[in-house]
């Protein structure tokens, strides 16, 4: 009998813990370079995609339960996740791929999520124009955990909608912390590198966020972004309007009662006005300067968030890489998706320019009258393949109103229509200049409707 290998038990707990490593990494924690999506988040959007959730306003439940047929790590997980990618609120995502209808928590409370069977969802207006669902035959599917459906391995947008919405995530030895961006410089970028070859730089951005922010690079050389307190100003008096990132109402509270219990500090009593925003009235003693530098040195509170740019890449590697290098990457992997997209249009366009100059022909030819001495459907298409037809089964499955000289007509402009389609795809896939000011366009075109 052949002889069990022996494994040192410390290997086999390396092994061991390696390959669930990366399965969390894989499965769970880390987002793609391209769509930005972690596997629960993609397995939603393509569960709405095939549900009334691509339009109509569903149950945040309903929906869940439809996506575990792609995700098997429980209910509880899917909402929790569908309901972080209905929040619209700073830190959270500046440009929500799911629309929800309900409570979903605020900048205040993020926490204060209603129960999924209250709240409902829809796929948001702008994964639809990001273009994810666009190219759906020209992206890579895999089967689904019980092999009974396809899903697919990732979207491809018009946009590395990784870099627009905040992405954390905690896995085993790896993690993923990586800020928003505003869309609009996420197109500069993309338009400077397509362009002149060279990516723009990017800058942390939070949507309705009027904070402190800066980023700087610690002693590892680390890139830190730092978030603090914001204020206005409304007829002479000082409101605090934003937090620090990771910062509730009760941790906002809790420190405006240690500077107000300071007697030798400025501050005399505040008034709270939040609702779903932070607008907490600060009332000082007098003579207390209030520009904005004694604001900031007053609240000197701040988070500082560490920057971890972990991506699941293209080929399935878990690699780094800086915003600047995916803006790179994703060019170059969006044209040659486009190019595939644009060879496989250009054969539907042949094909249909065939198919209507074989029924001007067919109708011409006046097969119509000939099929009344044909015994049968087969005879028919075999006679039309004689003929030198190619689409013989179509031709012979049409119906006899169509064979009309109007419907020559119809024929000769679908005709003229695919043949400027055509030269429009085979000119887009074949040459650099043509396909990169279709990318800048559709860019502009996006951020011009949400930015």
């Amino acid at each position: 009998m052949p002889r069990t290998p022996v494994v040192p038990f410390s290997d086999q707990v390396h092994q061991d813990q390696q390959r669930y490593s990366r399965y969390v990494c894989d499965s769970r924690a880390i987002p793609h370079e391209i769509d930005g999506l972690k596997p629960v988040q993609r397995r939603i959007l393509w569960a709405m995609w095939n549900s009334s959730g691509r339009t109509h306003f569903t149950k945040t439940v309903k929906m869940a339960g439809l996506a575990m047929a792609y995700h098997p790590h429980g209910d509880k997980s899917i909402q929790d996740a569908l309901s972080a990618m209905a929040q619209g609120f700073p830190f959270a995502n500046n440009y929500p791929l799911v629309a929800g209808e309900g409570t979903f928590g605020d900048i205040v409370d993020p926490s204060a999520i209603a129960s999924p069977r209250y709240t409902e969802v829809r796929l948001s207006d702008f994964v639809k124009d990001a273009g994810f669902f666009e190219s759906l035959p020209d992206i890579e599917y895999v089967l689904n955990y019980d092999e009974t459906e396809n899903e697919p391995t990732f979207f491809v947008g018009k946009v590395p909608v990784v870099l627009l919405n905040s992405v954390m995530g905690i896995a085993t030895g790896f993690r993923c912390n990586m800020p928003g961006h505003r869309l609009r410089d996420v197109g500069a970028s993309m338009k400077a590198f397509l362009k002149a070859g060279k990516p723009g730089k990017l800058v942390p951005w939070y949507k309705d966020y009027h904070g402190l922010l800066k980023v700087w690079k610690n002693d590892n050389g680390e890139d830190v972004v730092t978030t603090g307190f914001g204020f206005e100003r409304e007829k002479g008096t000082v409101y605090l309007t934003d937090a620090p990132q990771t910062w509730n109402r009760t941790k906002v509270m809790d420190y405006l009662e240690t500077l107000l219990a300071d007697k030798d500090g400025p501050l005399k009593d505040y008034a709270d006005y939040s609702t779903s925003k932070y607008r907490i009235e600060l009332i000082f003693k007098r003579g207390f300067d209030t520009s904005d530098e004694a604001l900031h040195r007053l609240f000197a509170r701040q988070n500082n968030e560490i920057l971890v740019y972990n991506v699941i890449t293209t080929d399935g590697r878990l690699e780094f890489h800086r915003p600047e290098s995916i803006i790179k990457r994703f060019c170059l992997f969006r044209k040659k998706h486009l190019i595939r997209r644009f060879k496989r249009l250009a054969e539907l366009e042949k094909e249909k320019i065939s198919r209507n100059s074989e029924l001007i022909r067919f109708i011409q030819e006046k097969w119509n009258q000939k099929v009344t001495s044909i015994k049968s459907k087969a005879e028919l298409e075999s006679q039309l393949g004689k003929a030198r037809f190619v689409h013989t089964e179509w031709l012979s499955g049409l119906p006899v109103y169509r064979m009309t000289q109007e419907e020559v007509r119809k024929c000769e402009e679908a005709i003229v229509e695919a043949k400027a389609a055509l030269k429009r795809f085979q000119t887009l896939s074949s040459k650099d200049d043509a396909l990169t000011d279709f990318m800048i366009a559709e860019v502009e075109e996006l951020v011009a409707k949400y930015d």
